[in-house]
């Protein structure tokens, strides 16, 4: 609100000029007035004394006259001075106009100040007239009419809330009705997938329960049979790393006169892989003098193959006899020689320790022969110690040039000691015997060699030794009893992981990551239908919460239509009663809310400032009046305090 003009302003101003304020002006207009009043008399005594001046009097003349930098501060002070008179002037004109405009204001106030009193006093009288219009109200009220017009409102708005109620029971019963439906669904889908994940599970574990009985009835181990890989002798210098060879072969290396041949190299023993049994070379039992013996007749039996001669035989009662030949040869201190009856032996010893502890009748076999060959003594296993005998046979068979290959002769049984000759005998009625003995004493390999004499070429053309039903004296069928076959390189059978088994573990294995991803998405298809399940029973309640409340809805709703029925009785019969004073009751409530509302106009505009225009006063009048008929026409209920909020709302958009 503005201030009443009847307050008088002083209006003051202060005025710049460049940097110095016009307060600090006034020495210098009196100092540019005074060299502007003296500098024409001197200008003027310079031009007619120029000539007579002295040079005292020059220099005092240049004191008196004005330097450029002074005359421009003398023209910037003029300019100041110019622009202040220029200021004062407009100033003392808006001085002026302000208070001409002051004065014409105060008029018009004081002109109007009577309007401002009669319309105070119209809004006086206005509410004067309301309060009789509430006495009259008041006094044309029907008795219990309010009660019964209020009881029969407040009905209709119960009956209201309680269909909205209704509604939305019936809304939210549908819809509890459809997440049923829905939720009724996905419970069949996830029973449906926990049946197919149940089912992938037991077949499973069926398949887990297979290849688990699989896996027991499956040997861990199977025996491998490796082929034997022929093993040929290396040179006299540098021997093959053997794997145990079958066969006697020539080295054909030139070394067939060494007297040294049992130091030969053609064959060396590897320990690396040596897993045979382990031996004590200097007290060998006779199980393992024995296997020694069938090593060497497997080797023998090769060489006499070589020349198509029939094998020798190696029986329990052989190996006897040679066990007999070395008992004697201890008896007789015999180390390195061989034993020779008649010579370091007796005929009757001999007898004693070999055939008679076979048979007493010997008729028809003869001892033959016998080679002798020395282990080196460190060996400690039975592969090394078979690796000495095949040494010493190689030796014997193709390095014998220097003892005439007799050890040869001896193998070959050449009847007539001729080498390479076509009298080799291999009569069918001869038959020949090899007994193997170790001399641990002196570590000597001892071979014994017999033969069965049946044909006439032994006895001079005849025949005299008794033979039984198979043609072999009685004797010879003794050392045939219990035959020990000869060594031969079958290869190998090793004890390896079963491929089978292998096989039947990776199955299994597979079966139970198989099972192990059954059982996991089962129990997520558990669990997804344990969880559908609980929402189907949740969807179930609510939709029975919402069936209930439905239901409690309805009979809230007939007992507000009935509630409302009476209420609407009630008002009637009230209504019929005091039909007469009811005419005049609402003639008098319109009155009130009429004048009511020409006292908010009235009071609206009283307050509207003098200074307002009469046109703005108009507008605002007819808008009332334009509200009032509206009123009056469509009996629209306008209460006091929004005609007021409604006409302040108008006069502030005016005002603005």
């Amino acid at each position: 609100m503005r201030k009443d003009y009847h307050d008088s302003k002083s209006h003051y101003k202060m005025y710049k000029a460049g940097k110095n304020w016009l307060f600090a002006g006034i020495g210098v207009i009196t100092l540019v007035s005074t060299i502007a009043m003296t500098t024409p008399n001197a200008h003027a005594a310079e031009l007619n004394n120029d000539t007579n001046l002295s040079s005292t009097q020059k220099d005092e003349q240049k004191v008196t006259s004005a330097t450029p930098a002074q005359q421009a501060a003398i023209d910037d002070a003029q300019k100041d001075i110019d622009q202040d008179n220029a200021d004062i002037t407009q100033n003392q004109k808006n001085t002026a106009d302000e208070q001409a405009n002051h004065d014409t204001l105060t008029d018009q106030t004081a002109g109007k100040q009577s309007d401002v009193d009669q319309a105070q006093a119209d809004a006086d009288k206005a509410n004067d007239q309301v309060d009789k219009d509430k006495s009259a109200v008041d006094d044309a009220v029907p008795t219990d009419y309010q009660d019964k017009e209020d009881a029969e409102q407040q009905a209709q708005n119960n009956t209201d809330k309680a269909q909205d109620a209704v509604n939305q029971a019936t809304t939210d019963k549908n819809q509890a009705q459809k997440d049923v439906a829905n939720a009724s669904d996905k419970a069949d889908q996830a029973k449906t997938a926990k049946d197919d994940a149940a089912k992938n599970k037991a077949d499973a574990q069926d398949q887990a329960d297979a290849a688990k009985n699989k896996v027991d009835n499956t040997n861990k181990t199977t025996k491998v049979h490796h082929d034997a890989t022929p093993v040929k002798p290396g040179t006299y210098d540098k021997g093959n790393v053997i794997g145990l060879p079958d066969t006697l072969l020539d080295p054909k290396d030139g070394h067939t006169n060494d007297y040294g041949y049992y130091d030969s190299s053609w064959y060396i023993y590897d320990s690396k892989n040596d897993k045979s049994q382990k031996i004590n070379i200097n007290n060998l039992t006779q199980d393992q003098i024995n296997e020694l013996g069938q090593y060497a007749l497997g080797l023998i039996n090769s060489l006499r193959e070589q020349y198509g001669l029939s094998p020798m035989i190696m029986s329990d009662n052989t190996q006897k006899i040679a066990a007999g030949d070395i008992a004697i040869r201890n008896k007789n201190g015999i180390t390195d020689e061989h034993s020779l009856i008649g010579n370091n032996i007796s005929q009757s010893d001999w007898n004693k320790y070999t055939f008679d502890s076979i048979a007493e009748n010997h008729t028809g076999t003869f001892y033959a022969a016998q080679n002798m060959g020395f282990f080196f003594g460190n060996e400690d296993t039975m592969l090394a110690a078979k690796v000495s005998v095949l040494k010493i046979l190689t030796a014997m068979a193709f390095d014998d040039v220097i003892q005439e290959n007799g050890h040869r002769h001896s193998m070959l049984m050449n009847p007539d000691g001729i080498e390479e000759s076509s009298d080799y005998y291999n009569d069918g009625d001869v038959t020949y015997y090899l007994g193997y003995g170790v001399q641990t004493s002196s570590g000597t390999n001892i071979f014994d060699f017999w033969r069965e004499n049946n044909a006439a070429i032994w006895n001079d053309g005849t025949n005299d030794v008794p033979t039984n039903s198979d043609g072999h004296s009685s004797f010879a069928s003794e050392l045939m009893k219990h035959q020990k076959n000869g060594y031969t390189n079958n290869g190998t059978d090793t004890i390896e992981t079963n491929p089978a088994y292998t096989n039947a573990v990776n199955d299994y294995n597979q079966a139970l990551a198989q099972l192990t991803s059954a059982n996991k998405a089962y129990n997520q298809a558990n669990d997804a239908y344990n969880n559908a399940t609980n929402n189907l029973n949740d969807a179930k309640t609510n939709l029975a919460n919402a069936t209930t409340k439905l239901e409690t809805a309805k009979s809230n709703l007939n007992d507000a239509k009935t509630k409302l029925a009476d209420a609407k009785q009630a008002l009637a019969d009230v209504t019929a009663q005091y039909a007469d004073q009811l005419a005049a009751y609402n003639q008098a409530k319109a009155t009130l809310k009429n004048d009511q509302a020409l006292v908010t106009m009235i009071q609206i505009l009283t307050t509207v400032k003098i200074h307002q225009t009469p046109t703005i006063i108009l507008i605002a009048t007819i808008t009332l009046m334009m509200l009032f008929l509206v009123n009056l026409i469509q009996r629209i209920q306008i209460t006091q305090s929004i005609s007021q909020k409604i006409l302040k709302i108008i006069m502030l958009k005016i005002q603005q």
